[in-house]
Parts: structure tokens; C-alpha cells; sequence
């Protein structure tokens, strides 16, 4: 922070990162700016000198490039997409100093009740509670980045009530329904990511980005290392598996080997078909010339096709129908905990808990059975 003479007139310049350079009128005469620089250091150290310079918007935007660098790509354009299409038009005039606890509530409310913006069909429709609370976790975090850099003097986002998440109901396939989708989509190329996903549990982003060097037939083994994340059509970026106990070895039945094995045969002719121009992506899951699903189409296909045969569930669904089947047959926790990438057991225990009443009963009656073996002697 320096003084200086400009104009016949005194200012003092403060540097303020990520800003660069700010200048404040001091008045006519050294003294007085002296004592304006005097009162601006005070300010600097409560955090209040910023309030009336910057809006929430411009912030936000420098905040995102700083951010950038150590954010997944899915995560940071996760981040742009909230910002600039929710948080922006609704706080972003606001002085950064300015805003208000009451300014991020209503914005939650109005989230709530009308906030959607990027679906045509849906525009003005409520978001979630899940969404919004997402919305408050990264204006929470762009706060804090704004309380380190000393531009304001506490985070106002830590004096509201954000909306719970909304737990979401679980909808599995019963065996009979898994054979009438997989029989109704057999010569369709949602048939091998529907198949992969009942079989293994994997996430539809490990699906569609799994590669053929990924997988060991000979040891019937598929090795998790990869997810295909594509936010916008044409644009295919593949980024590492969503946790680190997501990637992983996911053991395969005969079946499933011998399901790959005349699928890349079927592929090996397409690659022989389209020569050149077969995209070099060596993906397991594929258009016929080699190029990237899109997952946002292969998830709306999916959902009109098992709407269509009288079960509608979501892509997503197919995973949580893998890990309840094995939890009902008996499987170890821990073993489905490790198929399906959790970070704990714990995760597991509590998303499948609406499985875990029929085992306990299943459990106590095999208990009893076994006391009654034992008398019987």
C-alpha cells in the first residue's frame, strides 16, 4: 500500500489479489491521504475493503480459473455450469461485501421452486434439493476462497440453511425383469453397456470408457482405470475413476467372458470394415466405427426402452439391481463393497439397507435351523 500524487490529486493504491491494483482517492493533500491509507489498512485486516469494489459475479469467474488447475475436468465443468447458469444471473450483481445470508437464502428457494434452465422440456421447474445443496457447496467454497484472500470478513453462506439431499429411491430388476431386458435388446448396441452393468455393477462412466487393454479374458478380469465423461456431444474426455477405491479389479463370470469374447469378434469386423476411420479409442463399449457413446443418449435410451417394457428404471439402476442381488444371495458386504468401488463398507451397508431386513430374518431362521441340527443328535 504506497501513496501517491496524481493529477494534483493524492491517492493511495492498494494491491489486492487476484485484483491487481486498486486505487483510492486520499483527498488534496498528503496528510489526508495518509490517513485514508491509515484507515484502508484497518479495513484490509477486517476484511471489509472489498465490499463496494467487486461483484459476487466477477469474483466467481476469477475464482473458477484459480480453482481450474486442481479440479477433475467433470468437476470443473460441473462448477463452470452452476455458476454461470444459476449462480451468476441470480447473486452475481451483488457487491461481493454486500451479500447477505437472507440474498443466498432466497436464491435457495427460488431454486427450489423454479430454478431449472437446462433441459427445454423442464425449463422452470423446481431443482432438487440435491442440486441446490450441490449450488451451496460451491458458492461455500468460492466464499472461503474470498475470506483467505482477505476480501471479505466472513463467509456468509456458513449463515444460511441449505436443503437437505433428497435420498433417492432405489430401484432394482428382479431376475425375470433382467431376462426380458436383456432378451428385448439383444441386437442393440445398448445390449453390451446394459449387460456390463447387471454383470459387474460397474458405473456407466467405467463402462463406456473401458478399453480392451483393460480387460484379462484368460483370467476373466476387468481392470477399472478409466471413465468416459462427456458433458457435450462430440467432445469425449476420459478422466480417472471417480475415487481411488474405484479403480479396481472386478472378477467375471464364464458367461460374461464368453459374452466379450463374441462381442470383440463382432467389433473386429466393423474395425475391418471402416479401416482408417475407425476411431483408435480400442473401447469395449462402441458406435459401430469405434467412436465414444454419448452417456447422456445411452441413459435416455435406455430409459424409454424399459419404459417401454413395463419396468421403467434408470441406468443407474442396473448397478444398484447387481449389488442387490448379491447382497440377497448371501454375498459378503465387503466383497460387494469392493465389486462396486465404495470408499467403505459403510457406504454400502447404508445404500442397500432396504435389502439387509430379509437377511436378517433369512439369518435368524438358518441360525435356529442350525441349533435344531444340533439337538437333534
Amino acid at each position: 500500500m504506497v501513496v501517491v500524487k496524481k493529477n494534483n490529486r493524492w491517492y493511495v493504491v492498494l494491491y489486492m489479489p487476484p485484483y491487481g491494483q486498486q486505487w483510492f482517492a486520499g483527498g488534496t493533500t498528503k496528510k489526508e491521504a495518509e490517513l485514508k491509507e491509515a484507515e484502508l489498512k484497518l479495513k484490509k485486516e477486517a476484511g471489509t475493503i472489498s465490499s463496494a469494489k467487486y461483484a459476487l459475479g466477477s469474483f466467481l469467474d476469477q475464482w473458477l480459473e484459480t480453482v481450474k488447475s486442481n479440479l477433475a475436468s467433470s468437476t470443473y465443468e460441473s462448477y463452470v455450469q452452476t455458476v454461470n447458469l444459476h449462480l451468476k444471473p441470480a447473486l452475481g450483481n451483488i457487491a461481493l461485501g454486500k451479500l447477505k445470508p437472507i440474498d443466498i437464502q432466497r436464491y435457495y428457494t427460488a431454486e427450489l421452486n423454479g430454478g431449472r434452465k437446462d433441459n427445454k422440456k423442464t425449463v422452470g421447474s423446481g431443482l432438487s434439493s440435491t442440486t441446490v445443496l450441490y449450488h451451496h457447496r460451491v458458492l461455500h467454497r468460492a466464499l472461503e476462497t474470498a475470506v483467505k484472500w482477505g476480501l471479505i470478513s466472513r463467509n456468509p453462506a456458513d449463515m444460511v440453511d441449505p436443503p437437505r439431499k433428497a435420498k433417492k429411491e432405489i430401484n432394482t430388476l428382479n431376475e425375470k425383469q433382467i431376462h426380458i431386458l436383456l432378451s428385448g435388446i439383444k441386437d442393440e448396441y445398448l445390449y453390451m453397456p446394459v449387460f456390463l452393468a447387471v454383470m459387474t455393477g460397474m458405473r456407466r462412466g467405467e463402462i463406456l470408457g473401458l478399453r480392451w487393454r483393460d480387460v484379462d479374458l484368460q483370467n476373466g478380469i476387468i481392470y477399472v482405470t478409466q471413465a468416459l465423461y462427456q458433458r457435450k456431444a462430440g467432445i469425449p474426455t476420459f478422466t480417472e475413476p471417480k475415487t481411488p477405491q474405484s479403480k479396481r479389479a472386478i472378477q467375471i463370470s464364464d458367461a460374461v467372458i464368453k459374452a466379450l469374447e463374441k462381442h470383440k469378434a463382432e467389433q473386429d469386423k466393423n474395425r475391418s470394415y471402416f479401416t482408417s476411420k475407425y476411431a483408435p479409442y480400442d473401447l469395449v463399449c462402441c458406435m459401430q466405427d469405434g467412436k465414444p457413446i454419448n452417456p447422456e443418449s445411452l441413459s435416455s435410451y435406455f430409459a424409454d426402452t424399459t419404459k417401454r417394457l413395463g419396468f421403467p428404471v434408470r441406468f443407474h439402476d442396473l448397478r444398484h439391481t447387481h449389488a442387490s442381488l448379491l447382497l440377497k444371495a448371501g454375498i459378503n458386504p465387503k466383497i460387494v463393497s469392493e465389486r462396486l468401488g465404495h470408499n467403505s463398507i459403510e457406504i454400502t451397508l447404508n445404500t442397500y439397507s432396504h435389502v439387509m431386513p430379509g437377511l436378517q430374518k433369512e439369518a435368524a431362521d438358518k441360525f435356529e435351523e442350525m441349533l435344531k441340527n444340533g439337538t437333534s443328535h
